[in-house]
């Protein structure tokens, strides 16, 4: 972030994301029955902290399979790039997928 390197804060950013997202409640989980709608709006519970739902937990093994489809998209994105003769931004890609694949292999050890 401090080399204003956009394209890599973008990927890191989308990756935390990615991240977040996977240990989201599935939709089914939010749906309790067992508390009164609220009169004043349709489809919400009632009480402070009623709909809140307990939040999914990933092991390493998964945030690793995560990060790895991150960086995969991005290789194939550079190559697409390459391929549009948009070479600055696919080197980019390339840069932001090396940054990833050091965090995996720092992770490892």
């Amino acid at each position: 972030m401090r080399r204003r390197d956009t394209p890599v804060v973008a990927a890191l950013r989308s990756t935390l994301s990615a991240l977040a997202n996977a240990e989201a409640a599935p939709a089914s989980a939010d749906t309790d029955t067992s508390t009164p709608e609220s009169v004043h709006f349709a489809g919400s519970a009632r009480g402070l902290g009623a709909a809140e739902v307990e939040r999914l937990t990933n092991t390493e093994d998964q945030q690793r399979i995560i990060v790895a489809s991150e960086i995969a998209e991005l290789t194939h994105h550079a190559e697409r790039l390459n391929t549009l003769c948009r070479r600055d931004e696919a080197d980019a890609a390339r840069r932001a997928a090396r940054v990833l694949g050091g965090l995996l292999e720092s992770a490892d050890d």
